[in-house]
This record gives structure tokens, C-alpha cells and sequence, in this order.
């Protein structure tokens, strides 16, 4: 007796409690047993049980973006999909994945990866960016935002966010950039911020009007996707603290990063989620310390979410040859890149065990995202939206 003949003998609840288990590649198979199977597996009500079973399980996965060099003038990224098993041994869940659309002229240093959010991931070199599901497979590249500048001027791209608006149930794209005088010989000047939302159930970009934000500190590790927030780094009077964008009410606010990172010599600063909590890694400078893997890396967590007074110090490492941490798995393995540039190994939080990935890429162009398994489908409206494509 076939599978789907067992299953429609029992009652269409207990169907439900068993499939919403399953990973997302089994669930992708079986919905073409059927036109009910397909019906089901695909329902709203469906998604949001799988992606909720998804949630409270440790099943945890990485998207991680690699660049190389192709040509003296031109870069390619890859994506590697990879899960770890029992024994903390890391393997490849889908083939590596050649991002031609992210491939350029120019080395992607200010490549970002922004969420998971329901599941859903952006990829962006700052000029292209991509909605993934790296679960399904599926993406969409979206249209390039239609504001510019006036002759005579530049716009720069400072950070990239990504996030789901609860209120009106849609996604959101935000994009800021500080627009400056760009004379040949002079120094550029004064800035002028601009943020651009794009919104995908009605595929259009909008421009915020009259809105100011701090300069932003751009670092690796650093636009993270949290409480329906978008976070970087900025500076403001001299100080670092992190700024904030909240998806729902398009409003920026900042919070103090722990006191004592300000007396450290030449940190830098990168944004996780340790324990569901918004967390803090400061980390020697590799371009600026003398001896950068003499210095200590710090990692903090945010108790309550926006009280700055929160911040608890949980743990010091020793000096490790670091360019950059890229995001803490599984609640305790470090992902880092090596100060060469071109490694990925982990640290494990509680063991203090060092791990090499055999992953390779590009000085400081490593980036890596943890994600769950998730059905989310990306929005399309008409026929004029940006088509979803297959991987």
C-alpha cells in the first residue's frame, strides 16, 4: 500500500499533525501526489504550522555567501547550503549554488545577508537584491529602486534591510543612502540621508519623506533582523551605538552598546542571537590592532530587549586570528572567518573547541546566515512582478 493511501485512511488532523513534521524537500515531493495534497501542503494555515513546528525545533541550518576571483575584473559569489549533524560534522544540503546575478566587476566587500525572516532571506552587493527561501529553493530578484540623484551629486548605499510588517502582512525592503555634493576637486558635502521602502505585495519602491538617521558604521556581522527591527551600527557624536528601523511603524530609534566595549582598544563590533536574545560580539580590529590576536573577543547579550542597561558580558574568548565572526549556530558554535581571509572555522562556546570548515573565499567577503526550514512562498502580484525563479 502506497504512502498516500495509508494516509487517506486517517482523519485529515492526524494527516495534518504528521506532515507538518516532515522537512520541507519530502513535503515539496509529496505535494504533486495530489491536487488535496498540493492544496494542503501549500495553505496559508499549513505554512504557518510547519514554520512554527520548524521554529521550536533546534534543526538549524546556514546560508553562506563566498566570493571569488574569476578574471583580473571580475567576481563570482557562491552560496553553500550546509547543515551539521549529531557529531558537529558539517555537510552540503543542496549543491553549491553560482549567484550570477550578484556577480561583478568589483569585489562584493559590502555584500550583505539579511533575516531569516518567515524563513526568507535578502542577498545583496547593495545594488542587486535577491529574495531567497533557501528551504524551497525559490527566488526572486527584485526591480532596482527608481530613486537616483540630481546631476552634480552621489548617492552612496549605507545598509540594506529586510523584514515582514505584522499590521499589513507584508514584506518589507529598506534601503539607505546618504546623498552628497560630488564635485571633482572638492570635499563632498553636506549629506543628506534618504531611506527607500520597497513593498512587495504591490512591487513598488517609495521614498521616505523628511527622514534623518546617524551615519552608519558599516561592519561585517551587522544588519540583523530581529523583533521586527532591522539593526546596524552608527556613529553618533563620536560614539558607536546601534541603530534601529522598526518594519511596522518606519520609525528609527538607537540603543547603547555595553559601556565597558568603549574602553576597549580599536574594537569593532559585530550583531547575532544567542538564546533568542539580540547579542553583541566586540572584537580586535585587524587593519588597526598591532597585535590583533593578542586581543580578548567579548560577547554580550541583551537581556530585555531595547533597555541598554540589559547587556550582560557572556563570555570572553582568547585570542583567536580573526577578520571577522559571521553568526553564532546552534546556540553555540561561532562561525569566524580567518584573519587570512579565507576560511571559515568554528569555536564552540562550551567546549572551546576549534573547527576548520573546509569552505574557502575572498578577504573579507565571507558572510553567513542561520536559518530554519520554512514553505514560505515570496509574494507575486501580477504579471508585471518580478518573476520567481528556481534554483
Amino acid at each position: 500500500m502506497t504512502t498516500r493511501r495509508m494516509m487517506n485512511k486517517l482523519p485529515e488532523d492526524v494527516v495534518i499533525y504528521i506532515l507538518f513534521r516532515l522537512p520541507v524537500k519530502s513535503l515539496l515531493r509529496f505535494k504533486c501526489t495530489s491536487k488535496a495534497w498540493y492544496t494542503l501542503i501549500l495553505s496559508d494555515t499549513f505554512v504557518k504550522l510547519h514554520h512554527n513546528h520548524a521554529t521550536a525545533t533546534k534543526e538549524e541550518f546556514i546560508l553562506f555567501i563566498r566570493t571569488f576571483r574569476e578574471e583580473p575584473d571580475l567576481w563570482k559569489n557562491v552560496a553553500s547550503f550546509i547543515y551539521c549533524d549529531d557529531n558537529n560534522d558539517h555537510n552540503n544540503l543542496f549543491p553549491d549554488l553560482d549567484l550570477s546575478h550578484l556577480t561583478s566587476s568589483y569585489c562584493s566587500i559590502f555584500g550583505q545577508l539579511i533575516g531569516p525572516c518567515h524563513g526568507l532571506i535578502a542577498l545583496s552587493d547593495s545594488i542587486i537584491i535577491i529574495i531567497l527561501n533557501p528551504s524551497t529553493r525559490k527566488y526572486v530578484v527584485l526591480p532596482p529602486s527608481p530613486f537616483g540623484c540630481p546631476k552634480g551629486y552621489h548617492r552612496s548605499i549605507e545598509g540594506i534591510g529586510f523584514g515582514f510588517d505584522s499590521i499589513v502582512n507584508d514584506y518589507k525592503v529598506v534601503r539607505l543612502s546618504d546623498v552628497y555634493w560630488d564635485p571633482p576637486t572638492d570635499y563632498p558635502g553636506p549629506r543628506e540621508p534618504k531611506v527607500d521602502i520597497y513593498d512587495l505585495s504591490i512591487d513598488s519602491w517609495r521614498e521616505l519623506s523628511e527622514v534623518e538617521f546617524p551615519s552608519i558604521y558599516y561592519l561585517p556581522c551587522s544588519e540583523m533582523y530581529y523583533k521586527e527591527a532591522v539593526h546596524w551600527f552608527s556613529h553618533i557624536d563620536m560614539d558607536v551605538m546601534i541603530l534601529c528601523f522598526d518594519i511596522i511603524t518606519e520609525i528609527f530609534r538607537t540603543m547603547k552598546i555595553p559601556g565597558d566595549c568603549t574602553f576597549l582598544e580599536i574594537p569593532r563590533y559585530g550583531l547575532a542571537i544567542l538564546n533568542e536574545c539580540l547579542t553583541l560580539i566586540s572584537y580586535p580590529d585587524p587593519m588597526c590592532s598591532d597585535e590583533p590576536i593578542e586581543e580578548l573577543i567579548y560577547i554580550w547579550i541583551m537581556k530585555e530587549y531595547g533597555e541598554s542597561e540589559s547587556w550582560i558580558k557572556k563570555y570572553t574568548i582568547k585570542p583567536l586570528p580573526i577578520e571577522s565572526p559571521l553568526a553564532i549556530w546552534k546556540d553555540h558554535l561561532l562561525l569566524l572567518q580567518s584573519i587570512s581571509g579565507i576560511i571559515l572555522f568554528s569555536w564552540d562556546l562550551n567546549s572551546n573547541e576549534v573547527k576548520e570548515f573546509e569552505l574557502h573565499g575572498h578577504l573579507e567577503c565571507m558572510r553567513a546566515v542561520i536559518y530554519k526550514e520554512s514553505l514560505t512562498t515570496i509574494p507575486r502580484v501580477g504579471e508585471h512582478s518580478p518573476q520567481v525563479q528556481q534554483f
